[in-house]
């Protein structure tokens, strides 16, 4: 047993996974010397003078979980495991063109985990974020070229027939959705981002900076909610419809598509106002272990998912500490999206897809 970690507790003796809890009291204080990039997470450095904390890291880059708080083992329980089930293309190049226009989808067959391509009809073009409501798919897209803005659209799963519910900002293009979130009430919050146009699959300069954009289901009114001058990337809001979680990912700059650890990486909360288009009182709920949060789920208890460098981050909404990490595997793999069924959970992104199930706790929210 390593100083830098402590034993897991006993109703977790029967685990088949790989876990490891790090003990925070023994790594706030380390011998010698250290170096890590706020890009990279803990276990991925090799800039270390220890050995015991060198042999540590080396071990928890080999686990399929990692805790930092004893809540993670309530929620994730015993007997949750890890799978990753396949690879997938990622990104440019590839799609239709050879420059990551897709203008068909992924269909995952959740009991066999086949997968196969799908059109609908009329073609999605470039689709960024999807949430599942009242029977149907909502998607939004990147845009296609200089002849299509950012889309939200709506997708009958079973006839895969689309419509497009919002297209412009009062005749004003968006630069091109990256996700959404959907309130109890059937509303909609868009992150606006540059993405799109650092990656060429847009070529009209966007005509805004990256913004979060409420749509209300019933009147098609739309307002803007918050603007940043980063990036606006995933979206979330709390099992009440009370408060609405944002990260920044101005650490990606957009273009050219490169990294700097001196860009925003915050993951802030709001307030939301009763009739949902108001943001007031942000603040800074965390700041990520590595790299940057991109996509976003709140859990039915009001637990935060963030895909990360590493995997998923567990977020105590309360008091924004890490609990534990899921991972995918470090290194090239990031976990981009997260999608949670009843006690289980899947996750989206560079190096594939991943399901883990076997959760104690349910997962998935009751709209």
């Amino acid at each position: 047993m390593s100083s830098y970690l402590q034993p897991l507790p006993s109703f977790m003796n029967s685990t088949v996974a790989r876990w490891a809890y790090v003990s925070l009291g023994a790594i706030a204080k380390l011998p010698g010397h250290f170096n890590r990039s706020a890009l990279e997470a803990p276990w991925a450095t090799t800039d270390i003078s220890d050995t015991g904390l060198s042999q540590t890291l080396e071990y928890l880059s080999t686990t399929d979980f990692v805790a930092y708080d004893p809540k993670f083992f309530d929620i994730l329980g015993p007997n949750a495991t890890i799978e990753h089930l396949f690879f997938v293309e990622w990104g440019p190049p590839g799609g239709d063109m050879g420059n990551g226009t897709h203008s068909w989808q992924y269909m995952l067959d959740l009991e066999t985990n086949a997968l196969r391509k799908i059109t609908t009809d009329p073609p999605t073009y470039n689709a960024h974020g999807c949430v599942f409501y009242n029977h149907s798919l909502y998607l939004v897209t990147d845009g296609h070229g200089d002849s299509q803005t950012g889309q939200l659209v709506r997708v009958d799963p079973h006839t895969l027939k689309q419509e497009t519910l919002l297209n412009n900002y009062l005749v004003q293009p968006f630069a091109g959705f990256n996700d959404l979130e959907i309130d109890p009430r059937g509303n909609f919050y868009l992150t606006d981002s540059k993405s799109g146009w650092g990656r060429g699959i847009i070529t009209f300069t966007p005509p805004t900076n990256p913004t979060v954009y409420f749509f209300e289901r019933s009147t098609s009114r739309i307002k803007p909610v918050h603007i940043t001058t980063g990036n606006a990337n995933g979206v979330a809001i709390s099992p009440d419809g009370k408060t609405l979680y944002v990260p920044d990912t101005g650490v990606s700059k957009y273009f050219p598509t490169e990294k700097t650890p001196y860009g925003n990486r915050a993951l802030s909360a709001f307030d939301v106002s009763a009739p949902g288009s108001v943001l007031s009182n942000q603040r800074l709920l965390s700041n990520p272990i590595s790299y940057f949060y991109d996509g976003i789920r709140v859990s039915r208890k009001g637990w935060i998912f963030c895909g990360a460098g590493d995997g998923v981050d567990v977020i105590d909404p309360e008091t924004g500490f890490t609990l534990g990490t899921i991972r995918v595997g470090g290194g090239q793999n990031l976990a981009v999206s997260v999608a949670f069924g009843r006690n289980e959970l899947w996750i989206v992104g560079r190096g594939g897809v991943w399901h883990v199930k076997g959760i104690r706790e349910r997962l998935d929210r009751d709209w």
